[in-house]
């Protein structure tokens, strides 16, 4: 079965992909049964000048993590949106909340509480698709250094990010009423492999198979996913600000609708994705790893289709939860409702 028309109203499409998802579930089969098909087959050949170009900044170093934007570029699935889409490199010395709201790029990538908390600075913040619909945070210790349970990290080290990505484990401490001693570290796992700190926050997807890679078995550690501890705070939006969207409503919308075509390509093309994902880590001179870069992409598979029925949407409820969580541990906060931070709701 295929996708026929990618032209299909935004919310039709998304429960269309996730009815194809259950029946291939169902049956046991193969990711690359599913496949995805543009509605200009031969858009690729339209002069870039007829084109809308925009920009748009990853979070992060090129990874898996942004695989539907790649596929989205590499089919031609914005050009066939009427898009030139340029994908410039993100990092650390290229925050995407602080380049969007500089001009720098036209969209980005964020957290939803990232941009829930930031969004109380400037209120101009619109979420134009959700592309994670389940939490991959964890916090992870070491068994042997006797992290044998919660109450066991009272007392002990905890290594966070110097970023806005600390947010949710500071909450789950306070929450908890954990008093741990806070060991800023920058997106690297060497001070936990190397017993400097007890715990760590990684992201399921990424640090916490590089902890594995490393050689420490899972049954060796002690884990908290925050998706089955009532944190199941959703994690990568599409972004852009308000005034870039009263502007350009109709290219904003593409690009959402492009991206996730991307994604669903990306899931039932994974070893295409993959070489792809690779290719542009090399070209950009960032050590690439295929195990690695395999399992975050089957990974970020999860998170995307964890509510099959509502991929690529911001539910209100997902949002009510930040917020109130928000205003609970009085931290800022958007002032913006639902319908004005996310207008392509439902």
């Amino acid at each position: 079965m295929k996708f026929a028309d990618y032209t299909r109203p935004f919310c039709f499409y998304a429960i269309l992909g996730g009815l194809f998802l259950l029946a291939i579930l169902a049956c046991q089969k193969e990711p690359d049964a599913w496949h995805g098909k543009s509605h200009l087959a031969n858009s690729a050949a339209e002069p870039t000048d007829s084109l809308f170009k925009l920009r748009f900044l990853p979070q992060w170093t090129h990874q898996a993590q942004f695989a539907g934007v790649y596929m989205a570029e590499k089919k031609g699935f914005y050009r066939s949106y009427g898009l030139d889409v340029k994908i410039l490199p993100g990092g650390a010395d290229a925050p995407s909340y602080d380049n969007l709201q500089s001009g720098k790029t036209d969209i980005t990538q964020l957290f939803l509480i990232t941009a829930m908390t930031r969004d109380a600075e400037n209120r101009n913040l619109v979420n134009l698709a959700q592309i994670s619909q389940k939490s991959a945070l964890m916090l992870v210790g070491k068994k042997d250094r006797g992290i044998q349970s919660q109450k066991d990290m009272n007392g002990r080290s905890l290594g966070l990010w110097r970023s806005d990505f600390r947010d949710l484990s500071l909450i789950y401490l306070k929450q908890n009423k954990l008093n741990m001693d806070i060991v800023n570290v920058d997106f690297t796992i060497n001070l936990f492999l190397n017993n400097a700190i007890d715990m760590i926050n990684v992201m399921r997807y990424n640090e916490y198979h590089r902890i594995l890679q490393a050689g420490i078995d899972p049954d060796d550690l002690f884990t908290i996913n925050f998706s089955e501890e009532g944190l199941n705070i959703i994690e990568d939006g599409l972004y852009c600000t308000r005034a870039y969207y009263n502007r350009y409503p109709e290219q904003c919308k593409r690009f959402a609708e492009a991206t996730l075509d991307g994604w669903v390509y990306a899931i039932n093309h994974q070893e295409e994705t993959l070489e792809t994902v690779l290719n542009i880590m090399r070209r950009h001179h960032i050590p690439s790893n295929k195990p690695h870069q395999a399992w975050m992409l089957q990974e970020m598979r999860n998170v995307f289709m964890a509510r099959p029925s509502e991929i690529g949407i911001l539910r209100k409820t997902d949002f009510e939860l930040v917020k109130n969580l928000l205003i609970e541990q009085n931290n800022p906060v958007t002032p913006q409702s639902y319908e004005s931070f996310y207008p392509n709701g439902r």
